[in-house]
């Protein structure tokens, strides 16, 4: 990402976080977990629109993110997208160009956001995860960042047009490590690591969904 997107990119997060907290009172877990340099793959349910705006504002390094191609057309999400150096993928056939360019940003150092589902969860209910990404992690050996978010479908459902007030959570997890895995690419080893994936974010938006029903008191559910 080049010195004049990161400005940018800060300065939006900054205006992202404060509209984030006015409306959802956020509670954040384990940011500080992200390795501070180096390549990182994160990886995150995808329960609605909202997941890549929260990711971005409330983790600490700038994000690119691998997003399907139509969004890429959008103007609103178009501009996001550039800003951020996300990569389009085809979401119905396999995609050798976004697997290349995503194994080569991930090499150069950068972060980059994956949501294993491949698409938003099923009303809140978290898809099969999907292989692509343990592929990605494989091929480019950098650690992997678990993410859960928990409350975000009651935030934004499929049924309404634009989010509303509610508590939400995003917890972070120990990032994984793909070098446990087998280098040589292979069907076996690529499920391997897509349930021990899937596992981690089930794990973490259950810790997140517990939080929320301790604090509820806190928050206005009207």
């Amino acid at each position: 990402m080049t010195k004049g997107k990161v400005v940018a990119y800060r300065l939006l997060q900054r205006a992202v976080r404060a509209i984030s907290w006015a409306l959802f009172q956020p509670l954040i877990v384990g940011a500080e977990k992200m390795p501070k340099n180096g390549g990182l793959m994160v990886i995150c349910n995808h329960p609605s629109y909202l997941d890549p705006i929260l990711l971005g504002a409330w983790l600490p390094r700038p994000l690119s993110f691998v997003a399907k191609r139509p969004l890429f057309k959008i103007p609103f999400v178009r501009t996001f997208l550039w800003l951020t150096e996300s990569i389009p993928v085809e979401q119905d056939a396999p995609d050798r160009r976004a697997l290349r360019l995503s194994i080569a940003k991930l090499k150069s150092g950068g972060v980059l956001a994956i949501f294993p589902e491949g698409t938003r969860s099923d009303h809140g209910r978290i898809r099969p995860g999907q292989l692509g990404p343990a592929l990605i992690a494989i091929e480019s050996q950098v650690p992997i960042l678990p993410c859960g978010l928990a409350g975000v479908y009651q935030a934004w459902s499929l049924e309404s047009p634009l989010p509303r007030p509610a508590p939400i959570a995003l917890v972070v997890g120990e990032p994984l490590l793909p070098q446990l895995f087998p280098n040589t690419v292979n069907r076996q080893s690529l499920q391997a690591l897509t349930d021990l994936m899937m596992a981690d974010i089930k794990r973490l938006v259950a810790i997140g969904e517990n939080l929320l029903n301790r604090s509820e008191k806190h928050f206005d559910l009207r």
